[in-house]
């Protein structure tokens, strides 16, 4: 449902007051009326693929166990298609959605799952938040809310090479995903450090790659991954609750893991200042027949363990960083000879294009950090990632060339930054990203009308470097992330960071009642820092 179809609604009625919602909805309009959920209140849901799910996402908030009734029985609340709303509301679209509260039911109309879904969480949080009577039952106001979201990509990604998450730990963060309406979750399973995803064609790549971390580079450190079984469950957990895996596997930079367990496919690296083991292997050799096929094999496993993904990523960037080495290789030299490449630039340009083939004929688009704009990819199969907040003219480069592309900059939406001045762990690039600057973006970008046609959406990233523990990891994540997922719903005209901050502590208790300690920006809490912490090995497989 597009955004100015809900506005037809709000244009006849009067001004609403404020509902206690995380993103806060397009239109509402509450109504002289409420609703009584009482301990013998039912749901119906038609899909039975949902049903599980929804009762208890709703009973949750009640607090006390709702019931379920058949499509033939009266219900308190139902769950309808999009056709059998009264006819002066917007039919909802896509991942929109109506909800309509009277004192006789609450009715959630959709015309997809994915709709239905998002109406679900607004429901829920309506219902946490709601007052009760003596008796204890719920009075919900009434209300009309017709909302549907500002971008299709509302987006979080997670680094685990550096430090491991682990199946509770990714879990966890998608159900607090799907409850602010995020819908994608970009997994970075491959980098330097380690490599934590299982390829049964290549076993050493977790046996050997997959070991120690960011902090803990011992030989014996124990291997952590996820197992094709763990994905696939992780996969299917996170489809339930309409959040769509994007799975990274990068190359040709960032090798160093995966040759360190085939070292036949070493294209050279770097030295950092004072170290022997950051990045040697940084890259893996771009033109040798045999590591290509490597990639084409392992891209393959991965395309049958997300088969829904619509987007394969494969980093390509700060490739320039290891390619020293490439001009020495015998097979880079006959490559270079043969297809007439000037420079170490056309090589990676020749290695993103054949990967990307593969990508492609596998049924995904490929999906790059933002250095593939100069790349010379099919901008119809090819999502851009702009990450390089100092450059907007590699933005602009991408925007003209026709890229879709998901705006992730590091400032504001790396959450790895510092998020209060007086914090000490954290990175700072001329500045760092306080909440407010999470939820106005991207509004300093002033991008036109057909700029934000090109802009799939937005996306905050984690990198996991000086996040040893999950501790610190929820507090570098929290609320920040909930500020970004208001901030790609929310229409820009609704925006208004005041209400947010209005609506913040009752969702901060609720990451606090499901085990994740945010960063309370109204207590100042105490900084959560990993000094003197030493690595977690969760979920490490048998």
């Amino acid at each position: 449902m597009k955004s100015h179809l809900a506005l037809l609604l709000i244009a006849a009625l009067p001004l609403a007051a404020e509902i206690p919602v995380i993103p806060r909805p397009a239109d509402v309009k509450e109504i002289e009326t409420h609703l009584r959920i009482s301990k013998d209140a039912t749901v119906h849901v038609a899909d039975p693929n949902n049903r599980e799910l929804f009762l208890a996402t709703l009973s949750e908030a009640a607090g006390f166990p709702l019931g379920i009734t058949p499509a033939d029985a009266p219900s308190t609340i139902q769950f309808l298609a999009e056709n059998m709303l009264p006819d002066r509301f917007p039919i909802p679209e896509g991942e929109g959605y109506v909800i309509r509260i009277v004192a006789e039911c609450a009715n959630v109309h959709a015309a997809t799952p994915a709709g239905h879904f998002n109406g679900l969480q607004t429901l829920a949080q309506l219902i946490r938040n709601a007052g009760r009577d003596a008796g204890g039952a719920i009075q919900l106001p009434g209300a009309y809310i017709v909302d549907a979201p500002r971008f299709a990509w509302r987006g979080f990604m997670l680094d685990e090479s550096r430090h491991f998450t682990g199946e509770a730990g990714v879990k966890r963060l998608l159900d607090a995903m799907a409850r602010y309406k995020l819908n994608r979750f970009h997994w970075h399973l491959t980098d330097s450090p380690g490599w934590r995803i299982e390829i049964k064609k290549y076993p050493k790549l977790t046996s050997i790659g997959g070991r120690g971390n960011e902090s803990d580079t011992s030989p014996d450190a124990p291997p952590q991954f996820y197992t094709q079984q763990q994905i696939r469950d992780i996969v299917a957990y996170a489809k339930a609750r309409n959040i769509t895996i994007v799975p990274e596997i990068d190359m040709p930079g960032h090798a160093d893991a995966a040759v360190r367990a085939y070292p036949e496919h070493d294209g050279g690296g770097f030295l950092q200042k004072g170290r022997t083991d950051k990045w040697p292997r940084f890259t893996f050799n771009p033109a040798k027949p045999e590591t290509l096929a490597f990639l084409d094999d392992i891209l393959t496993e991965v395309a049958a363990l997300f088969p829904d993904a619509g987007v394969i990523h494969f980093g390509g960037d700060e490739v320039h960083f290891g390619w020293q080495k490439w001009p020495q290789l015998p097979e880079v030299q006959a490559l270079m000879k043969k297809e007439n490449l000037k420079d170490l630039a056309a090589v990676e340009s020749w290695f993103n294009l054949r990967m990307a083939k593969t990508i492609n004929g596998l049924g995904f688009a490929t999906g790059g950090w933002d250095e593939i704009a100069a790349r010379d990819l099919p901008a119809d199969r090819t999502l851009v990632f702009w990450w390089r907040h100092d450059k907007p003219q590699v933005l602009r480069q991408a925007l003209d060339k026709g890229f879709p592309v998901v705006l992730c900059p590091r400032r504001p939406c790396y959450l790895d930054f510092v998020q209060e001045d007086s914090h000490q762990a954290g990175r700072r690039w001329g500045g760092f990203n306080p909440l407010a600057d999470t939820y106005h973006f991207p509004a300093g970008l002033q991008l036109s009308e057909d700029d934000e046609k090109q802009v799939r959406g937005l996306q905050a990233c984690l990198w996991t470097e000086t996040t040893v523990t999950q501790a610190r990891r929820d507090f570098m994540t929290w609320p920040r992330l909930v500020a970004l997922a208001e901030a790609a719903w929310t229409p820009a005209a609704r925006k208004d960071f005041a209400s947010f901050e209005k609506r913040l502590p009752a969702e901060l208790a609720w990451l606090k009642a499901h085990g994740i300690a945010p960063y309370d920006p109204f207590a100042k809490s105490p900084e959560v820092t990993d000094q003197g912490a030493k690595p977690e090995y969760p979920d490490k497989p048998q």
